[in-house]
Formats: structure tokens, C-alpha cells, sequence
């Protein structure tokens, strides 16, 4: 630990996602990994606290108080309280929760934290955390709490968001006691879309009630998603809705308003499909932050709610929060963003921090600034500054795992998934540049190493190639070649001790296989410091020829190894040890490429849980180890010794993944796996370890020319530019063509081989990958046949030549070894047997996984068939008709059990007993069925027999009439024929059957003897003699007539008719003759074929339609059956229903009982704390009533302590000792309660009332306020009584406060006990109403009476609704019809008299509109009269009137109005003259007004300075006249005010009165004419 000091931590990036807090007016915190950062929101600087316990979970805070608390993440997790911004500790508060805080919360007035725990106990508990104390608890409380929030108005009011509730806990004392109390609120419901609705589900069962009466879907309705929540000025709660909904809840009374309701008709449309996401009130509104990137400021007037302000935001934000001077709004999103908005400044919102919220993969440092570079799991690379800035990103685009940085160029090397090697120039801060691109592999790169000198980069993947690179930008980062490794390279490091030495790399080697990441073999070689010449040599294939290659075997497996200077140190996780082997030269001097065994030399025992990784520094004196413990230690490599250590992550997230010293070996940077964050760290090192840091500054210096002469060339490279897809080409003939020995090299046998190198001949074509998927290893294996086929074309040509000659005779010889022994075919036997018995046995293996998934299928099969057709008495079946789609099914029944029988025999006296008689009633129903339908299934069998026979003799019929139809046969189809699904077909399976050698010599066996039958068969003699004797007469003999041909006469073929003979003329006519015999028998013969068909099918469609006819029959049977089945099951279930209805109510009163007996459990406990409550706040008051008894006896005592002075100076002291200083209260301030949404005040903090009034005390205690003749003695003696009678006071104040708390407490205890006991007689009250209910439904049978159709009347209501149980009256048909007869007559009466009353009707109502319409007549004169007499006319109407010809008047009309216009045109003309003179004027005026101005602005410093001296000179001699005299002129200034208003008034009530009277003259004057309306 002498070697280096401590690590500091430099600085911190990261976002977790969490909640964003103030912890004062400038400042804001979020959680990062392991760590707590501090933002100042003006300087943009933060701060890194250090969690002191294992990660950050749950965080708050507190302005009014400057705390803040957190909770770790582990087992038992504690909860720590720190101050700010000293950041010292207050108090951890250790409770009783086994995994996890979900959240925590500060309350403004007191020192209360809330807390709520998560899986298994669900507790929400409230601490005082400056005494560290536990207050109380509530388990389970918090299921589904995801926030908690105090009331800032009320610190003893809590409320609990849930993702589905909302409930309010109020703390209520009782002393030291405290109690939680939950009062949930009911959220409104809302309906539920029809998406959401269930559907009702069927049986299957055709044959079951339930399927007939279908389920209606009933309208369900949801209560509200709450999802954010705000406390409000007036302690109410606003809380937004995932619906969309703003709700407005009172704490006390639970009621709920709904400020915002989207789906109402007058609905802002902005807020329609609004989600809120957070809330907060800033600026008298409500800001409403949703999931769409904007947020609205709501503003409430007399409760409506508007949108005062939209902002867009630039992404989604989750949180919103208020500084605590109420100046700034603070919003977070959790993609690692964090705005600001200050309206007292601007509109715009400003961004604060943009991380983003992706994972740290690995980071690196690099150059002599320690500038950092990451890499994140989005696939986005960041540079930042030593200071932790980000300075620039690049997006790569692709999934990212590892990065190193070249120490002679500034460039970085990053290693994908896919494969590729990715070359980034970092010279550019603004712009990164990928100036380069390598494909090695086709899975992902695992480890990028840099040797010390910058020369070699070596990376390794899954498979056994270990790449060389050059790491120069001069070479183009050009690939060396590989270097084969025995397995996958677990952990690869580099050496280079010196300038001009050879580099050394050291891998450790794991098998391919093995999944726990371990290896045994070290594998060390060297690489030439001037690059690969002269011994180190590269073949054509790529592989590097190194004449050194060291093996190692260690004997335990090691976990990671780095190599340092002549040593290696290694982690083994099955010893729990770090271990150190040394090299020494006698083993690189004699050993090469042999396997020894290296034992360790040192070995330091430390726990890691997991796999420990390890990391040596750039100088080789510190040896890093990290893991998932989330610690990093630094050992010194002289003694292995921990020098230092400190918890960089989280481990319960999963420790470091990544590791990385400055090239100083001063910084180290670090990477979480779960946490987020990226951690560098500082080396504070003493005086000998800085020492040896000067010393390596030589080598720094050395790298540094290799720097100067390679970064340019990094810097002139071009821009990478993107692949496009390359499609798959055809070669020619000399290019990339493949023969048997090149497809032997891709890894065909022998024998695809020569099919390959055959084929080849013909098309000699070969497809090649595309190059954007092809490695440099496959390109150069391209380029490498590109490079044969070239040179060895026309070889290639003469092969294929001689390959298509031999081609036939190796066909031929293929032929000729089939039927060969294998012996004499095979050359190497040995090989054939290995590869027979290889073979055989991967056969087995298929075989046996082929027989284990049949003998699982055959039990699956065996269950379902003894579950689901074995186990049937009858098994399900079907019959379908032969000309139409009727099908009939029968009943399918299981075999009785004997339970069921024993209950059928053993029900009496029960109502199961009718349940099941009509289960055993329906039971002989459907047999009685079933054998009706066996007898009627057998004559179908029968009936498709008959048609078969009778179809085969049609068939020979139609071949003899040589037609070909397609005949009607029936057939069975697998609903009447189930057992043919159990059985399968040879036909139905497509595969080729296996046979083992048994079976194919059993086949063997049955093919030879079917052979021999059929070639007895053959050859049976007496079939033959019976042929010959008959001449097949006995079956063939009709088939004959139409076989037998008569061919004509040859001498008719050869000569002319002219040249036959009469023999010959004779011949030919007894030809015809026969001919005309033979046709007609022929057709005979045919018409009889013919009416035979035809009659066969007659009787086949005649005896068809008779079984369907018969089917018909049955059908309706079975409709018949079911009836009465269906009649049956309705009993059934009514039964079912009355046994399930008294089930029920035993069930009820199950639970009512359990539900008493809890009740009456909790009252003796409720009884028995209560008494404790009763006893304690008795025992308080007693307490009290001492106090004010001790407080009116020193108020008694007062004369006594002063006896010794005069009566007069003891009133006058009394007096002073009653008398109290004045407490100065706050005022209340008048709101406005019609904005819900108006802004919290200040939290300022209250003063104390004592320390006011100590404070008075003092000033009245002073030494001027002494009374005369009372000396500085007594004085002092009268402050210190009086001091103590005030602190009585206010004792007896504090504690009557407290008394009263208590009472209430116990008050509403009292109240709980009764309501328990209310509760408990109400349950006593429905059990006692259950019972009668019960005895009730059983004295009270249902009774099913089948009536026929058409004869029950009811009234036309739904029978599923509520009335389906109305009762009903069985009444004899007779009573209805004579009462139907009775009403018919009635009715008769009441038409006939209905008609004669609507014809009187009729004559009432024609006469009375008659007179109607004389009396609107009468109406419409008499208005029409007094129009006429209140007509107005005005002097023109009346000259109009008086004017004969109405047309010169409006003619003398118009030209005086064109006078008037034309004088007005001169009248404009020179008002316009005139205001441009004064416009002239004016501008004038405006000039020598601005040069005043200036003028005066030169002398205004004076004139100011001036002022300013005669200002304090006046308030420096003000008096108490000068003071008087502007009282006196305010007073007058005010009554003359007053005067004036007085005076105004007065002039407006005269101008108001003679207005009245010039309209009373005018409508004298002037009559008006109001408008006539005329019919």
C-alpha cells in the first residue's frame, strides 16, 4: 500500500433512467451506476458523491431541509440521509426489507421519510430520520405503489400512486405513537371499448342446453389508469390519466371532480387522445407533459380549463419538476436528456444534458490529454474530454464489443458482432471519420490489442485464428496474416519492454466446447520489431510462419492472464487465486513449439464472485483485477499486494465490464454491465511511484516520433466509403472453375467429389459469395485460385478432356459394382469398416430418437384414445344420406362408473334425485336411439354392399359396351366410420419405411412365396383342361359373340368383283349373310347389355332413396328425441341451478361466519389497544393538568417572591410580569380560487412562537424598562421569573396542543371501535337474513309444466332480463275463451258508440274554427286601427306627402347632395394643404427637438449626478413640517377629488334628465311610423 495513494474519482457519465430531483434553486441530482451527480443548472458543472452502500436505488429530496436520501440495491438494502451541499451523513435507517426500496419521499414540514418496499412484504413505512426511527408500517400496503409523495401543506398526509389506484395514508399521534390510516379513492369508471370486452364461449357439445341459450354480453365499465399526480395550493390532488382524463381529488372528502374529460362533446381537441405523462404547476397553470413530444400549460377559470401555451418538445419527456423558488421547470427524458425552461427569461426551453441512455460497452484513453473514447450497445461512439465533456459521437450503425487506441496515431480500432474491424480518426473532435474497414471473421471479434510501439494490432474471434495487423497508417492497416491457436482465445495481451525489441503476445487458450470460459494453455510468440521478413515468413494461405512458438500448460484453469515484463499473471476462479509465472531465458532459449507445463511462482488467495478479469498498466507496475463484484482493485506487480481499491459499479447489476489505463498509467476508466455509466478514475500516486512515471516519459518521447511521422498520414486519409452489394457472378472457364481436387478442399467425399468435378466439365461455373460478406481470409483464398486457374488452365483443360472419356466407363463400372461384393469394390477395407461403423452408428442414434419420439407419440396417442374413444360405451358416429347432405348423429355415450350408479341408487328424499332420474331418463332416451340408429347404420352397410355388387356387374357391362363412365359409389365417410382415424394407412404415410435386415428377410421370404403362388396359379392344370374342354363357355361365351369377327373372303382383298368366279360370287354372298347374322345378333346382344345397366341402376337409386326415406324418419325421431332430451336438461339445470343457489348461500354463510369471527378477533384487539390509548392519553393529561397547576402557582407565588418591596412597586412589577411582547403573525393573503392550478408560495419556514417570544423577552428585559425604585438585583430576579412563567406558558401550550391531538386520536379510535361493532351486528343482521333466504328457496320448489304450442300467454317482455322469473297463473282454457267472447261483445258496443260520438265531434270542432278565425279577423282591425292613429311622420315624409309629383322631389334631393359632396371635396382639399404645412412644422420641430436632446443627454450625467446631491441633501434636512406640510397637501389634493367626482355626478344626473326631456319633446313633436304587417 506504499506504492500509490487512493483513487479519486475524476469524472462520471451516465443516465439511469431515474427520477431527476432539485436539492436547492440551482442544483439537480440523478442517480448514475454507483454514484449520485449533482448538476449545477447555471455553471453546467457537476459533482460525483460516492454511494457509501452497494448501488443507487430510490431517490429523493428535500430543498426546505438541503437533505437528500437514497437506497442501495442489495440484500437487507439500507437507507441513507445526506446533507447538501456538505454531503455529510445524517442518518442510515436500517428497516426490516429483505430485496428493495421502489421509492422514497421527503416531506416539506417535518422529518419524516416515506418509504415503499417492493416483493415479498410490500410495506410502506414512514421514518423520522434525524432520530433514525421507525414510526410505523403498513405491510402489503404497497402492492402496485410505483410513486410516493408527501402533502407539502400537510407532512402527515401521504399519497400512494398505484398503476391502477389511488390512496391517501394519513399519519396519525398519539404521543409517541404513530399510525398509518389508508383511505383509497374510488377513480371514475369508464366504459370499456368493445375490444376489451370477453366473448362469450360454447361447447363443442351439440347435444348440451347451454350452447341453445345463448350468453349476452353485458356492459362492463373500467375505472381510470391513473398516471401522474400533483399536489395543489389548496392541498388537493391533480391527477392525469393514461385515458386521457385530468382528475381533481379532495384528500378529505375523496371526492372526485373531472377537471378535463376527453371524451365529452365540448372537449379541447388538443387533449382528445392526450396522455399524461407527468405533471407540475409553474407559472399559475399546470403544466401537462404527454408521450408525444409536447406539453401544454393549463389554465382553469371558474372550472374551465383551457391550453394557455403549447411547447414542442424535441423527444418524449417523463418527468416534470419546479425548482424551489418556483423560477425554472426542470424535464427529463428517460433517453438521457434534461431541459430547462425559465419563463421569467424566455419561451424556449433549454437544454441542459444530452446523454444518451444506452449502455457503455468499453471506453479507452488514448494521448497525452487522457481523452476518452466509448462505445455504446446502440452502436455509437463518443469522445470526451479529461474533464468528462462529450466532445463529439459518431453513429457506426452496427453492434459494437470492443475498442482499442493506437499509441503512434490518433485512431481507434473497434471490433463488431458481425465481425469487422472498424478504423476510426479521432484528430477531428467535430468530425470522426472511419477511414478504414476489415472484414476477419464472420462472427464477432472478441479481443483488439495494440502492442506498447503501436506496430502490431492482433485480434481474435471464435474460431482458432489469431489475426495480425499492421498497426501503422502508413501500411493502410494492412493484414499481416494468422496465426493458428489450439481453441478460443479467452484473454490476449501484448509486451514490448523496450524501443527495438520484438514484440511479445501472450493468449490463453480455452476449448471450443467448453462454456465456462476457462483455459489451461498459454500460447507466447514473438513478432519482429521491423515487421514480418526474413525468418517470419507468410504462405499463401495467410498463416504466419513464426520460428518461435511457445506452449504452456498451467495446471489450473485460469480465467484471464496478461503478460508482463519475463512474467504473467493469471486469475484462477476454481482456487480463488492470482497467480504469477515467471519466464525465464533458458525456456525461450531451448523450448520451441513444445508443450510445457508452467507451474506459478506466486499465488495470492482473494474471493471474486464469478470471473475475474485482469489488465497490467502501460508501465507494468500495476495489475489491475476487476469482476462482478463492481470493485476495482490495483495491485503493484513486485509483491502482488493491494495498493488500492474502489466500487466503481453496481453489483447487483452485474460489476465492471470493461477496463482501461491512460497511456501515463495515471487514469483508469471503467464500464458498468447494467448500471450505464462510465466511470474515470485518478491515480493519486506518491513521491517514489511518480518517480518511476519520470522515467517512463523517455519511451513516451520515443513514441512520440513515431507519432509526428504517422498522424499525417491518418489525417490525408479519405473517408471510408459504404459497400454496395455485389451480385453473384458466373465465371468463365479460366476463372474459379473447380475440379474434384479443389471440391475435395471444401470438404466433399470422394464420390460428390467426382459428381462435382463432373458436372464442372459441363457448366463449369461456380458461384462466389458477395464481397461485402466474404473475409480477407476467403478473399485471399480467392485470389489464391484465381491465381491456379490461371496457371494451370490448360492442364485443367487436358484433365477435363480425359475426365469427359472416362466419364462413360466409370458410369459402366459403377453399373458392374452394384452387383459386386463390397470387399471386392472397396480398396482400403479398414477405411470402409471405420466409415460403415461410423455410419451404424449415427444410424442407431436417428434410430433411437426416432423410436423414442414414436414411443411418445404412441403413449400421447394411447392416452387420448383411452381418455377419448376407449373409454366410450358408444362411440360417436353418423350417417349421411345418399342424395342430399343429411347427416344423423347418434348419441355418444361413456360407460357408467360406479359411483354414478351407486348415486343413482342411493339419492331418496333429496332433490338429486329427480336430477338424476332425468339423467338416467335422458341416458335410456338416447340408447333407445342408438339401437335404432345401429339397425338403420347396419342397413347402410348392407345397402353400400348391394351397391357394390351391383356396381362390379355394371362395370362389366360398361367394359364390354366399351363405355367409360364414372360410377356412383358410396362410401363411408370418418364421421361414420370413426375407427378409421385411429388406424393408419400404408398409403397415408409418404416417407420410405425403415426395415431392419430381419423384416427385409421377411419380405424376401413373403415376395418368394407370393411368386410360387402365382406361377402355381398359373399352371394349374385343371383350370386349363376345363378351358379346353368348354372352350370357355361356361363364362365367356356371350363375350365371344361380341369378340367374333367375320373377315372377308380373301379373294374380295386381291381381285376385282368382275373377275370373281360363281363359286367364289357364292362364297361372298353366305359372307354377308353371316355378316348381317353376326351384326344383329351383335346389337342384340348390346340392347340387352344395356336394359341390364340401366335396371341395375334403377334398383340401386330405387333401393337408396328407400334408405334415405328411412334416415328422413329417423331424424325427425331424433328432433322428437331431442325435444324431450332438451326438456330433460332444462330440468337438469333448473335442479342444478336451486342445489348451486343453496351451495351458494352455505358458502356465503361460510364466509360470513369467517368473516364475523375475524371481526370479533380484531375488536378484542382493537379493545385492548384502545385501552392502552385511553390509558396513555389519561396519563398525558394528568401530565398537563400539573403543568397549568404548576403555572397558576407561580402566577401565585409572584407577591410572595417580592414581599419585601413597597405595594405600589409590586403592582407595577405584576403588572410588567402579565404583560407579553407582540408576536408578529402572517398575514393571510388573499387567492384566487377560481385558478385550481395557481402556483405553491415560497417554502419559507415558519418561526418559532417561543424564540419570537424569548426574543421580546429580551428586549423588554432591557435595563431602560426597569421601573423606578427597583434596583438592578430585583430587576434581574423579575426577568428570571418572568422568563420562567413564559416558558410555562408556552409549555402548557405546546402540550394542551398535544393533548388535544391525542384526543382526537383517541376519538377516532372510539369512532372505529363503533363503527367495528356497527359491522359486526350488520353481519350478524345478514347472516340471520341468509338462513332465512335458505329455508326460504327450500320450501319453495320449481315445477316444469310442458304446454302445447300456441297455447301460453305471457306478456311481451325479454325472458333473459330481470322479469325472467315472473310468476305466472294456470288457468283452464275454457275461462279465456269465454272471457275472450265476453270481450269481444264489449268492444263491439264501444266501436259503434265511439263512431257516432266522433261524427258530434266533428260538427263541435268545424263551428268552433269557424268562430276562431271570425275572432282573428276582429283582432288583426282593430290592430290595424291603432297603427294607424300611433303613425309617425318626420318633416320630410310630410313634404313628400304634401308634393304632387314624388319624383321632383327626390330629383331636388340628389342635387343637393351633389352640392354638398363637391363642397366637401373643397373642404377636404384644404384640410389636407393645412396638415402638410403642420406636417412641415412638425418635422421642423422634431429636429430641433432631437438636437436639444443630444445636447441635454451630454449634460444628463451632471444634471444626474446633480439631482442625486440635492436629493440627499433635501432628505437629509427633511423635518417633521416638511413631513406635516405633505400631509396637509395630500388631504387637500384628496378633497378636491372628491369635489370634483361630486361635481361630475351632479353634471351627469342634470345631463341624464334633460336628455329624458328632449326625447319626450321629440316624440311630441315628431310622431313615428311603426311598420304595418298586412295579411
Amino acid at each position: 500500500m506504499s506504492e500509490i495513494g487512493t483513487l479519486e474519482i475524476s469524472w462520471i457519465q451516465g443516465f439511469t433512467r431515474d427520477n431527476v430531483e432539485f436539492v436547492d434553486n440551482n442544483t439537480v441530482c440523478y442517480a448514475c451506476g454507483n454514484h449520485i451527480c449533482f448538476l449545477n443548472l447555471e455553471t453546467k458543472t457537476r459533482n460525483v458523491f460516492p454511494s457509501p452502500g452497494r448501488s443507487v436505488g430510490a431517490l429523493t429530496t428535500d430543498c426546505r431541509s438541503g437533505t437528500f436520501a437514497f437506497s442501495e440495491r442489495k440484500l437487507d438494502p439500507s437507507i441513507f440521509v445526506h446533507t447538501f451541499p456538505e454531503l455529510e451523513l445524517k442518518n442510515e435507517l436500517k428497516g426490516n426489507t429483505p430485496l428493495d426500496y421502489t421509492s422514497l419521499t421527503l416531506s416539506d414540514g417535518g422529518p419524516y421519510l416515506g418509504s415503499c418496499s417492493s416483493f415479498p412484504d410490500y410495506s410502506i413505512t414512514v421514518w423520522n430520520w434525524e432520530k433514525a426511527e421507525l414510526l410505523c408500517t403498513q405491510s402489503q400496503g404497497g402492492r402496485d405503489v410505483i410513486y410516493l409523495e408527501f402533502n407539502p401543506l400537510n407532512c402527515l398526509q401521504l399519497c400512494a400512486l398505484g398503476t391502477t389506484t389511488l390512496t391517501f395514508w394519513n399519519i396519525e399521534r398519539c404521543g409517541s405513537f404513530h399510525l398509518l390510516k389508508p383511505s383509497a379513492v374510488q377513480l371514475p369508471e369508464i366504459p370499456v371499448s368493445s375490444s376489451e370486452k370477453p366473448t362469450p364461449t360454447f361447447t363443442k357439445d351439440p347435444n348440451c342446453i347451454s350452447q341453445i341459450l345463448a350468453a349476452l354480453s353485458e356492459h362492463k365499465e373500467a375505472p381510470v389508469t391513473p398516471s401522474t399526480i400533483c399536489w395543489t395550493a389548496t392541498s388537493q390532488l391533480c391527477v392525469g390519466c393514461a385515458e386521457g382524463y385530468l382528475l381533481l381529488v379532495d384528500p378529505e372528502s375523496l371526492s372526485v371532480s373531472i377537471l378535463v374529460d376527453p371524451k365529452a362533446a365540448n372537449a379541447i381537441p388538443e387533449l382528445k387522445s392526450f396522455y399524461f405523462q407527468a405533471t407540475a404547476l409553474y407559472g399559475n397553470g399546470l403544466i401537462a407533459v404527454g408521450k408525444e413530444s409536447v406539453m401544454h400549460c393549463l389554465q382553469s377559470e371558474k372550472n374551465q380549463v383551457s391550453i394557455r401555451q403549447t411547447w414542442q418538445l424535441e423527444r418524449p419527456v417523463t418527468t416534470a419538476v419546479v425548482s424551489p423558488n418556483k423560477d425554472a421547470l426542470l424535464l427529463s427524458a428517460n433517453t438521457g436528456q434534461i431541459y430547462v425552461l425559465n419563463t421569467g427569461k424566455s419561451d424556449q426551453i433549454e437544454k441542459i444534458l444530452d446523454v444518451h441512455n444506452s449502455s457503455f460497452v468499453t471506453a479507452a484513453l488514448f494521448s497525452d490529454k487522457n481523452i476518452c473514447v466509448s462505445l455504446r450497445d446502440s452502436g455509437i461512439l463518443q469522445l470526451w474530454s479529461s474533464g468528462g465533456t462529450c466532445l463529439a459521437s459518431l453513429p457506426l450503425e452496427t453492434e459494437v464489443l470492443n475498442i482499442t487506441c493506437c499509441p503512434i496515431a490518433h485512431y481507434a480500432a473497434v471490433g463488431t458482432a458481425s465481425g469487422k474491424i472498424l478504423f476510426i480518426d479521432l484528430n477531428f473532435e467535430k468530425q470522426l471519420r472511419l477511414v478504414h474497414k476489415i472484414d476477419l471473421y464472420h462472427t464477432a471479434v472478441d479481443h483488439l490489442v495494440f502492442d506498447q510501439e503501436g506496430c502490431y494490432l492482433l485480434c481474435s474471434g471464435l474460431d482458432s485464428h489469431l489475426y495480425v495487423l499492421d498497426g501503422r497508417p502508413s501500411a493502410k492497416f494492412k493484414v499481416l496474416g494468422y496465426v493458428e491457436v489450439p481453441g478460443r482465445i479467452l484473454s490476449l495481451s501484448t509486451q514490448c519492454h523496450a524501443r527495438g525489441e520484438d514484440v511479445k503476445a501472450l493468449a490463453l487458450c480455452g476449448s471450443q466446447e467448453d462454456k465456462k470460459n476457462e483455459g489451461s494453455w498459454l500460447l507466447m510468440f514473438c513478432l519482429p520489431f521491423k515487421g514480418i521478413g526474413g525468418s517470419f515468413s507468410v504462405d499463401r494461405q495467410g498463416c504466419l510462419h513464426i520460428p518461435k512458438i511457445f506452449k504452456f500448460k498451467v495446471p489450473a484453469p485460469l480465467t484471464s492472464c496478461v503478460l508482463g515484463i519475463g512474467e504473467a499473471f493469471g486469475y484462477c476462479h476454481r482456487s480463488k487465486s492470482l497467480q504469477r509465472f515467471q519466464f525465464s531465458e533458458d525456456t525461450f532459449s531451448i523450448f520451441s513449439k513444445k508443450k510445457v507445463t508452467l507451474n506459478p511462482k506466486d499465488e495470492v488467495n482473494f474471493q471474486l464472485p464469478g470471473c475475474a478479469t485482469l489488465l497490467l498498466s502501460p508501465d507494468c507496475m500495476l495489475l489491475a483485477s476487476m469482476g462482478r463484484q463492481g470493485v476495482l482493485q490495483l495491485r503493484s506487480t513486485s509483491s502482488m499486494e493491494l495498493c488500492c481499491q474502489r466500487r466503481c459499479h453496481s453489483k447487483r447489476l452485474g460489476g465492471i465490464r470493461s477496463v482501461s489505463f491512460s497511456p501515463d498509467s495515471l487514469k483508469v476508466v471503467t464500464t458498468g454491465v447494467g448500471d450505464g455509466s462510465l466511470l474515470c478514475t485518478d491515480i493519486r500516486a506518491d513521491d517514489e511511484y511518480m518517480a518511476a512515471y519520470k522515467k517512463r516519459q523517455i519511451r513516451a518521447q520515443s513514441i512520440r516520433t513515431s507519432f509526428i511521422s504517422e498522424n499525417p498520414i491518418l489525417i490525408n486519409l479519405p473517408v471510408q466509403e459504404e459497400e454496395t452489394s455485389v451480385s453473384s457472378k458466373k465465371t468463365e472457364e479460366t476463372e474459379f472453375g473447380l475440379d474434384a481436387t479443389d471440391a475435395l478442399q471444401f470438404g466433399l467425399d470422394a464420390t460428390d467429389a467426382l459428381q462435382f468435378g463432373l458436372d464442372a466439365t459441363e457448366e463449369d461455373e461456380h458461384y462466389l459469395p458477395p464481397a461485402s460478406t466474404s473475409t480477407w481470409l476467403e478473399k485471399r483464398h480467392e485470389e489464391i485460385v484465381k491465381e491456379d486457374n490461371k496457371e494451370h488452365a490448360e492442364t485443367k483443360k487436358e484433365l477435363r478432356d480425359t475426365m469427359n472419356e472416362l466419364r462413360e466407363a466409370v458410369h459402366k463400372m459403377m453399373l458392374e459394382n452394384e452387383n459386386l461384393p463390397i470387399k471386392q469394390f472397396n480398396l482400403d477395407v479398414e477405411e470402409q469398416k471405420r466409415l460403415d461403423a461410423m455410419a451404424e452408428e449415427e444410424a442407431q442414434k436417428v434410430k433411437a430418437e426416432i423410436e423414442q419420439d414414436i414411443l411418445e407419440k404412441q403413449f400421447q396417442r394411447d392416452v387420448l384414445k383411452r381418455e377419448c374413444w376407449d373409454s366410450m360405451l358408444v362411440k360417436p358416429r353418423s350417417i349421411n344420406a345418399f342424395h342430399s347432405k343429411l347427416a344423423v348423429q347418434n348419441y355418444p355415450l361413456k360407460e357408467r362408473r360406479e359411483k354414478e350408479l351407486e348415486d343413482i341408487s342411493r339419492v331418496q328424499n333429496m332433490r338429486a334425485i329427480e336430477k338424476a332420474a332425468s339423467k338416467d331418463l335422458i341416458y335410456s332416451i338416447k340408447m333407445a336411439f342408438n339401437s335404432d340408429f345401429d339397425a338403420l347404420f347396419k342397413r347402410k352397410l348392407k345397402e353400400i354392399k348391394i351397391v357394390e355388387d351391383r356396381n362390379k356387374n355394371i362395370r362389366d357391362i360398361m367394359l364390354e359396351l366399351h363405355i367409360e363412365e364414372e360410377l356412383w359409389e358410396p362410401r363411408l365417410t370418418d364421421m361414420e366410420w370413426p375407427e378409421r382415424l385411429l388406424i393408419v394407412e400404408d398409403s397415408e404415410i409418404k416417407a420410405e419405411k425403415y426395415l431392419t435386415p430381419e423384416q427385409k428377410a421377411e419380405e424376401e421370404r413373403l415376395r418368394l412365396e407370393r411368386e410360387a403362388r402365382l406361377a402355381a396359379h398359373k399352371d394349374d392344370s385343371r383350370e386349363r383342361a376345363l378351358k379346353d374342354m368348354m372352350d370357355g363357355v361356361l363364362e365367356v361365351k356371350k363375350v365371344d359373340i361380341l369378340k367374333v369377327e367375320i373377315f372377308p373372303p380373301e379373294f374380295s382383298l386381291t381381285k376385282p368383283p368382275i373377275q370373281w368366279s360363281e363359286e367364289e360370287k357364292k362364297l361372298f354372298k353366305e359372307y354377308e349373310k353371316n355378316f348381317k347374322e353376326l351384326t344383329e345378333e351383335k346389337e342384340k346382344y348390346k340392347r340387352g347389355l344395356e336394359f341390364e345397366m340401366k335396371k341395375l341402376q334403377e334398383i340401386i337409386k330405387e333401393s337408396t332413396d328407400k334408405f334415405d326415406e328411412s334416415l328422413i324418419k329417423l331424424f325427425e325421431k331424433k328432433v322428437k328425441f331431442m325435444a324431450a332430451i332438451y326438456q330433460e336438461e332444462l330440468k337438469i339445470t333448473y335442479l342444478a341451478q336451486s342445489v348451486r343457489k343453496v351451495e351458494e348461500m352455505n358458502r356465503q354463510e361460510q364466509e360470513l361466519k369467517l368473516k364475523l369471527e375475524q371481526l370479533l378477533a380484531q375488536k378484542v384487539t382493537t379493545e385492548k389497544d384502545l385501552m392502552g390509548y385511553k390509558d396513555m392519553v389519561e396519563q398525558f393529561q394528568f401530565e398537563y393538568e400539573d403543568f397549568v397547576a404548576e403555572d397558576k402557582n407561580l402566577d401565585s407565588e409572584f407577591r410572595k417572591e417580592f414581599a419585601d418591596l413597597p405595594k405600589y412597586v409590586t403592582d407595577q412589577l405584576y403588572k410588567l410580569f402579565k404583560r407579553r411582547p407582540r408576536i408578529q403573525r402572517r398575514g393571510t393573503q388573499s387567492v384566487d380560487d377560481s385558478n385550481v392550478f395557481r402556483q405553491h408560495g415560497l417554502n419559507t419556514p415558519a418561526p418559532d412562537g417561543l424564540s419570537q417570544i424569548l426574543a421580546g423577552m429580551e428586549e423588554m428585559d432591557a435595563p431602560e424598562n426597569m421601573p423606578k425604585g427597583v434596583t438592578q438585583s430585583v430587576w434581574e430576579k423579575f426577568c428570571a421569573v418572568r422568563k420562567t412563567k413564559v416558558e410555562s406558558e408556552q409549555k402548557i401550550k405546546v402540550n394542551g396542543l398535544e393533548l388535544a391531538e391525542m384526543q382526537a386520536f383517541l376519538q377516532r379510535r372510539l369512532d372505529e371501535d363503533y363503527a367495528a361493532q356497527e359491522e359486526i351486528k350488520q353481519h350478524f343482521e345478514e347472516l340471520r337474513s341468509l338462513r332465512n333466504k335458505r329455508n326460504q328457496h327450500l320450501m319453495n320448489p320449481m315445477i316444469l309444466v310442458v304446454l302445447p304450442q300456441g297455447q301460453v300467454e305471457t306478456s311481451s317482455v325479454d325472458l333473459t332480463a330481470e322479469t325472467a322469473e315472473t310468476d305466472y297463473i294456470l288457468i283452464n282454457r275454457s275461462v279465456v275463451d269465454n272471457l275472450k267472447e265476453k270481450i269481444r261483445k264489449v268492444a263491439e258496443q264501444k266501436i259503434t258508440y265511439m263512431e257516432a260520438r266522433c261524427e258530434v265531434r266533428k260538427d263541435i270542432i268545424q263551428l268552433e274554427w269557424q268562430h276562431r278565425v271570425l275572432d282573428k279577423k276582429i283582432e288583426d282591425l282593430h290592430e290595424q286601427k291603432r297603427d294607424i292613429k300611433m303613425l309617425r311622420l318626420s318633416k320630410d315624409d310630410m313634404e313628400c306627402l304634401s308634393k304632387k309629383d314624388p319624383n321632383t322631389h327626390v330629383l331636388e334631393k340628389i342635387s343637393k347632395m351633389e352640392k354638398s359632396i363637391d363642397f366637401m371635396k373643397r373642404t377636404h382639399k384644404r384640410a389636407i394643404h393645412r396638415r402638410m404645412k403642420k406636417l412641415k412644422q412638425l418635422n421642423k420641430k422634431i429636429s430641433m427637438t432631437a438636437d436639444s436632446s443630444t445636447a441635454i443627454k451630454k449634460n444628463l450625467p451632471e444634471m444626474e449626478t446633480s439631482v442625486a446631491e440635492l436629493r440627499h441633501i433635501y432628505e437629509a434636512a427633511a423635518t417633521e413640517e416638511n413631513e406635516a406640510a405633505e400631509r396637509d397637501e395630500r388631504y387637500q389634493e384628496i378633497l378636491h377629488r372628491r369635489q370634483l367626482e361630486d361635481l361630475a355626478r351632479a353634471k351627469s344626473d342634470e345631463l341624464d334628465l334633460l336628455r329624458k326631456e328632449v326625447e319626450r319633446l321629440e316624440r311630441r313633436n315628431f310622431p313615428s311610423l311603426d311598420q304595418l304587417k298586412h295579411n
